[in-house]
């Protein structure tokens, strides 16, 4: 389960950038996730869920937004999405492809609530 590790990283981001706008509390923090990483959502949020616990951050949600994993073939140039479990070309079906995207893993954006809003 590397979900845990992840969300070790992206809870100690945003706890730093809470330090930075000092809000009266979280209330999301969004990530994005590439295919790649092969993130369990369930998993990646209740690791943020436990690690939160008892910070700044604790009662948050975490977001998380998915990009596909996109390749280009070396053979006949085709660009697309891959499906599957194999890395294969779209079109022509070789294997001499290069990973164009799905390596994202980012803290995005957090949304806070500062304490004039409360009042």
């Amino acid at each position: 389960m590397h979900e845990f590790s992840i969300a070790q990283t992206i809870v100690q981001a945003v706890l730093a950038e809470l330090k930075k706008v000092q809000p009266s509390r979280l209330v999301r923090a969004r990530i994005v996730a590439g295919g790649l990483h092969q993130l369990v959502s369930a998993n990646l949020t209740f690791a943020y869920k436990v690690l939160t616990k008892e910070t700044p951050a604790a009662g948050s949600r975490l977001s998380i937004r998915r990009v596909p994993i996109t390749a280009e073939c070396r053979q006949c140039h085709w660009r697309g999405k891959i499906r599957g479990a194999l890395f294969v070309c779209g079109r022509c079906k070789a294997g001499d492809i290069e990973i164009t995207g799905g390596r994202e893993l980012y803290l995005d954006s957090i949304e806070v609530e500062s304490a004039s809003l409360r009042d």
